[in-house]
């Protein structure tokens, strides 16, 4: 049995997005200071609501299987306090935040998985970094399904 998450992390980050850095699981910033806009795995809750459903009979090694779960991310697009970092500048993150998630929606095949999907976008507006800087932003939820021993 082997998941592919980390693949799956490698592929979104490969993933072009005009004037949006993408990053890797080991890419995540201590802050976002000289790198916005990005989208970065999310360092706390990274990986949650996993399900693995049997899809053959064998042992765990052997047992055909589909997981799925859900792969969260932040996305930072201005700071917040200094110039054109308020809401003048809300319409331009929300037109980031759609070539983000066109980029994911145009996957045809992605390294590791058999499906991804955006399925949430949550907390548009202010967003701290990992070092507590402000961001105009939000965070984005990415479902995948993976079979598994296939």
């Amino acid at each position: 049995m082997a998941l592919q998450t980390i693949t799956v992390c490698h592929s979104i980050a490969a993933l072009h997005v005009a004037g949006v850095s993408m990053l890797d699981i080991d890419q995540m910033p201590p802050d976002a200071t000289r790198i916005a806009p990005c989208l970065f795995p999310e360092p706390v809750a990274f990986m949650t609501d996993f399900v693995m459903e049997r899809d053959s009979y064998g042992g765990g090694s052997t047992a055909l299987m589909t997981v799925t779960y859900d792969l969260h991310y932040t996305f930072l697009f201005a700071p917040i306090g200094a110039g054109r970092t308020g809401l003048d500048i809300y319409d331009e993150m929300v037109a980031k935040v759609a070539l983000i998630l066109d980029a994911v929606l145009a996957v045809d095949v992605m390294n590791g998985t058999v499906d991804i999907q955006p399925v949430e976008v949550v907390e548009l507006g202010p967003v701290p970094d990992p070092a507590g800087n402000q961001y105009l932003g939000c965070r984005m939820t990415f479902q995948v399904q993976e079979f598994v021993n296939g």
